[in-house]
């Protein structure tokens, strides 16, 4: 008799933290998108947050939820990185 297999992800949006489970077959909401990216800053062991002096402007590639990604045709994403992590937290730039 035969099995079959079914996959699911779960993908989570940069920007919001939302989530969404996919089921193999299924359209998904979420898409990766070239974005605006710009660092602003990055905290250090403490928690201390300091500003870049240069605030470099990037083109990055996200997963973003519709809503995210609607905003993001408009407004910049801010990128800060925390010290002695490879995590980066995305917001969107005010």
């Amino acid at each position: 008799m035969a099995t079959k297999k079914t996959y699911t992800v779960e993908i989570t949006c940069d920007v919001c933290k939302k989530k969404k489970i996919i089921h193999e077959g299924e359209s998904k909401n979420f898409l990766t998108v070239s974005c605006a990216v710009r660092e602003i800053g990055h905290r250090d062991e403490y928690g201390n947050f300091h500003e870049e002096d240069k605030q470099t402007l990037l083109v990055k590639d996200l997963d973003l939820c519709p809503e995210c990604r609607e905003r993001a045709y408009t407004k910049i994403i801010a990128e800060t990185s925390q010290a002695y992590c490879l995590d980066y937290h995305y917001s969107f730039f005010k």
